[in-house]
């Protein structure tokens, strides 16, 4: 039979956060992965860099990407259009799940293949957050968060003007946003929010389910991810971008509780690896990765997206395969050659692995990922310098 295939996503995870990680508590290593030193995330944040991972292609040619004009709640424009694994592995009699923590993880930009998808975020907002969101209202709802941020009196006002019936939707709109807002009280004050961000319901919800043979399991990871604090002072997309930024107190307090998250992400990986080979046996494929890092201001710049920076792009590969590879791992890897791995390994090559590696890779960027323009305090003349394409090569 096929092997099964489990694709984790710690989502945020620098190489260096990961390797300090594996260091200490090894892990993976007890597990018996492959370690891939030298990938390269296809782009520096979520939408693109999965999308790379499961259609094999790079940014510009799938085209779920920033640019100046199109950002990432203009869904219609930026979603994900191309075929990805998931089908390829259905064809192939595989039963497909997708469980996910990021928001733009979804099947609303795209990644709707899955058999069997589960949402598991804390990823919400009392103002209309696109998740959350009666699914009907969520595109019409990105569409205005785009052009007036979470302004709480243009967005509704605006989604009235264009579609005056929604006014007998706002008790039910009203409700669901009252549920989300306790939720995300409950979160903080019982499960640790905002360094917890599903990971542990992810984690109950994988060992409490039966996977028809072979499976493909996808999962997303966010505790690596921002915010770290869950209040007025975490940094977002404009921050970089503002004229008064943090100091440097604060950005150390992020990079310690960006550690603390890490460390949360890779245990709760650990423990879904070590379940899902105790229950369904050694046939099985499994990697570990990320879609991007994190920058600390090490280079002027906080957050990812937008820049190339090693920090943002340089991320970690974990690899264990059925039996014992026979081949030499050179080179760069990248996330756009998953696809073309798993091609190969589930028809037994066993030098598959060499699949991930290329003489070359790249990372590619289009702008900045949010529209930013309308917040306070930022610095025009310095968005508009880093709102443009750039590409960099590793060889």
């Amino acid at each position: 039979m096929k092997p099964s295939i489990t694709i984790i996503v710690l989502d945020t995870m620098r190489l260096d956060e990961f390797q300090e990680l594996e260091k200490k508590h090894q892990e993976f290593k007890k597990l018996g992965f492959t370690f891939l030193n030298n990938c390269i995330a296809p782009a520096p944040w979520t939408l693109p860099s999965h999308a790379s991972l499961l259609t094999g292609k790079y940014p510009s040619e799938h085209g779920a990407h920033e640019t100046r004009e199109i950002k990432t709640l203009d869904i219609a424009r930026i979603r994900l259009r191309e075929r990805t694994l998931v089908t390829d592995l259905r064809e192939l009699g595989y039963k497909t799940y997708g469980i996910s923590a990021n928001p733009y993880v979804h099947p609303i930009y795209g990644f709707d293949e899955f058999n069997k998808f589960i949402e598991e975020s804390y990823f919400t907002d009392i103002s209309g957050g696109v998740i959350k969101m009666p699914k009907r209202l969520r595109g019409l709802a990105a569409k205005y968060r785009n052009m007036y941020g979470e302004d709480i009196i243009k967005v509704p006002l605006s989604m009235l003007r264009e579609n005056p019936n929604l006014i007998f939707e706002a008790p039910a709109v009203g409700i669901l946003t009252a549920k989300s807002a306790f939720g995300k009280l409950r979160a903080k004050l019982v499960d640790g929010w905002p360094i917890e961000k599903g990971g542990k319901r992810i984690t109950k919800t994988v060992n409490g389910m039966r996977f028809g043979k072979p499976f493909f399991l996808f999962i997303n990871l966010m505790e690596a991810h921002d915010p770290y604090m869950g209040s007025r002072k975490d940094f977002n997309w404009a921050t970089t971008f503002l004229k008064n930024g943090p100091n440097s107190k604060l950005i150390a307090q992020w990079k310690r509780l960006y550690s603390v998250g890490s460390l949360r992400a890779y245990r709760y990986a650990a423990r879904i690896v070590s379940g899902l080979q105790e229950r369904y046996g050694s046939n099985q494929l499994t990697i570990v990765t990320s879609d991007h890092g994190q920058a600390f201001n090490e280079h002027g710049f906080i957050s990812h997206g937008t820049v190339l920076y090693d920090e943002v792009v340089k991320i970690p590969m974990a690899v264990k395969t059925p039996g014992v590879d026979r081949a030499r791992i050179s080179g760069y890897s990248s996330l756009v050659n998953v696809r073309d791995f798993l091609s190969e390994a589930i028809n037994g090559n066993e030098h598959a692995i060499e699949r991930l590696c290329s003489k070359a890779v790249y990372s590619e960027s289009f702008g900045i990922p949010a529209n930013i323009s309308m917040v306070p305090g930022i610095d025009m003349a310095k968005l508009r310098a880093f709102d443009k394409p750039k590409r960099r090569k590793f060889s």
